[in-house]
């Protein structure tokens, strides 16, 4: 199995083009440097597709305040990917006050996203006797596998929960991994016996911490890895633990 980000070529053409609209607004003197980058970090989308119609919103003044733009823009991406948005392109959302209607009609309505919904916006990408790895979309997917299948660090209760920040109450983390920084997620606990024992052998005592790994695939391909504990796996154990348990 291999683990890379997916379709990473073709979005950055996309973001390119996504982008280049809004850096017209630059050229023309309607949008500065530092409120393209501020537009570009909340936009929820890979290929950073509202860029263009948010920096048109933000320069018309039909909204001030980058918080509320962000969350908006953040609900209608979220219903827009459940299939419960009934606008499906929202270039045709001439205002943000119409985006915010359209997203309070879907709240209002019931026929938003549960969070059940958002605790299995998750890929189970593999599932057998020898190996679990799941790549979560959502905080509340990547709390809810943190404190079940992934649940490692002891809490000195007879409990346990999870070290990795990106499965934390608070979403800051997870979100801005994910949605601002392109960052895939691959959670991966190792079952079998016989590949705990290749572990053992390659990592001596820092094994046992490594029978449950998050892997962060960044937005150039880079890898980077973490423990149970929440401890960085330098790049060298990254490839052997890749190598054990079947990956690359």
């Amino acid at each position: 199995m291999q683990i890379k980000k997916p379709l990473l070529k073709e979005n950055k053409s996309y973001i390119k083009e996504n982008v280049k609209q809004a850096k017209q607004y630059i050229s023309s003197g309607k949008l500065s440097q530092d409120e393209l980058k501020k537009l570009i970090k909340i936009d929820p989308s890979p290929t950073r597709k509202y860029v263009g119609w948010m920096a048109k919103q933000w320069i018309l003044k039909n909204v001030t305040d980058i918080d509320e733009l962000r969350n908006t823009v953040e609900e209608y991406n979220t219903f827009l990917e459940k299939g419960k948005a009934k606008t499906k392109d929202i270039y045709q959302l001439k205002t943000f006050d119409l985006l915010k209607k359209e997203v309070d009609e879907i709240n209002q309505s019931g026929e938003g996203i549960s969070v059940k919904d958002l605790e299995s916006d998750y890929d189970v990408v593999v599932d057998t006797p020898e190996l679990y790895i799941a790549s979560p979309h959502t905080h509340e997917a990547s709390r809810k596998l943190g404190l079940s299948a992934f649940a490692f660090r002891d809490c000195g209760d007879g409990g346990k929960d999870s070290s990795w920040c990106t499965t934390y109450k608070a979403p800051d983390h997870f979100n801005d991994y994910y949605y601002s920084n392109n960052v895939t997620f691959y959670y991966i606990k190792v079952k079998s016996p016989d590949m705990m024992e290749e572990l053992n052998k390659a990592f001596g005592k820092k094994w046992a911490n490594m029978v449950v790994v998050a892997l962060a695939v960044l937005e150039d391909g880079q890898i980077d890895g973490y423990d149970g504990l929440d401890r960085q796996i330098s790049k060298e154990d990254i490839k052997k633990y890749t190598e054990i348990i079947g990956i690359s």
